[in-house]
């Protein structure tokens, strides 16, 4: 393997997707190639940048743009690999880099989220196809073990580059900031029954919309405009529940339960 040492990118694993043909299309006047995923593999990568976006809902989620240390060269029956550093052009964008959702630290970890994004391409082909479940899982399952070998390959070529660890509270921050519904759902998971039936007084935004209590037996047609006092409907509701918003309230809450 090249000597790299003059590259201080931080090294993690990620996820790679491998795309081939899956089929064709009619385009505007003939037919076009399809493309899609059909395996996910495990590899160490660049971490080259990351990019912070916002829904409406006022979550964030932040994607990390990567080049692997390997890349497959494009070619539809070799399954060639080739050493790949991140490479700009004159506006200093990388032309040899993805964005994935998470990086990890260990093999272990990515090759539990590899493994469940596979068995999702397998649940979509079962959806989209006439083909039973066992079938297609078999076909897919050869597919898998072809990758497998490589990405075995991959992580023996690059034993000798070291994963750059985070200090314990940066990867914390790094989990809430990924995905923060979950952080505060765990939160208000772990709060007791009497300490979330406080916090829930001072959420000031409670109302049937946002209400997730799976066992509410009020009609929808009942759950638009306010209540007999002006309110919006759900605001006093005694069974109103939300985890997300009872552990951002913790969060803010100055209050000692």
């Amino acid at each position: 393997m090249t000597n790299k040492n003059y590259l201080k990118y931080p090294i993690k694993y990620a996820i790679m997707p491998i795309s081939k043909q899956t089929g064709t299309y009619y385009g505007t006047s003939e037919k076009e190639r399809e493309d899609g995923v059909i395996a996910n593999i495990v590899s160490k990568c660049y971490v080259i940048g990351e990019r912070k976006t916002y829904s409406s809902d006022g979550n964030t989620q932040i994607n990390y743009e990567v080049v692997f240390l390997y890349n497959e060269v494009s070619d539809e029956h070799t399954n060639k690999f080739e050493e790949t550093i991140p490479t700009f052009n004159f506006l200093s964008n990388c032309v040899n880099s993805i964005y994935v959702n998470q990086v990890f630290n260990t093999f272990s970890e990515a090759k539990n989220k590899a493994i469940y994004y596979n068995s999702n391409i397998i649940r979509r082909e079962v959806l989209y196809s006439q083909s039973n479940y066992e079938a297609i899982k078999m076909e897919h399952q050869k597919i898998l073990d072809k990758y497998e070998k490589i990405e075995n390959m991959l992580e023996e070529l690059n034993s000798d580059v070291e994963i750059t660890i985070t200090s314990t509270l940066e990867d914390l921050i790094d989990k809430v900031l990924q995905n923060p519904k979950e952080f505060y759902i765990k939160l208000a998971d772990s709060l007791s029954v009497n300490e979330r039936e406080y916090l829930k007084t001072l959420i000031k935004n409670k109302y049937c919309g946002n209400c997730l209590n799976g066992s509410c037996r009020v009609q929808n047609n009942e759950k638009i405009g306010l209540d007999e006092f002006g309110n919006i409907q759900g605001s006093e509701c005694y069974g109103w529940n939300n985890y997300e918003l009872i552990g951002r309230e913790r969060v803010l809450s100055k209050n000692i339960l």
